[in-house]
């Protein structure tokens, strides 16, 4: 048929992914980088995507400070995920910073 498919291959439909938007208070001395590696290990399985969309420095913020915002997108292979469950992991996520990096959720 040419629509790229095996004989007996079934596509699964894609379970929807939801987004949650984290704006954290990074040190200078930190790097996006850790951030993101920090963020995926605490996200664990059902962590799809990290990327960062928005970097703010200013006078308000503090010395030594910047504000990153980062989009994460989660996604079960298996089903629809519920908010709660999300909650909880982005919990995780803002825990594991917190202790591993000093890094805050921007106000």
């Amino acid at each position: 048929h040419g629509d790229g498919h095996q004989e007996g291959q079934v596509a699964l439909p894609q379970m929807p992914a939801v987004e949650r938007d984290l704006a954290l208070l990074v040190p200078v001395s930190v790097r996006a980088e850790e951030v993101m590696e920090t963020i995926r290990g605490a996200g664990g399985d059902l962590l799809e995507r990290v990327e960062v969309f928005d970097l703010y420095e200013g006078p308000e913020l503090g010395a030594g400070v910047r504000s990153l915002a980062f989009r994460l997108r989660f996604r079960a292979p298996d089903r629809t995920l519920k908010d709660k469950e999300v909650d909880r992991v982005v919990e995780r996520v803002r825990t594991t910073l917190k202790e591993t990096l000093g890094v805050e959720q921007r106000g």
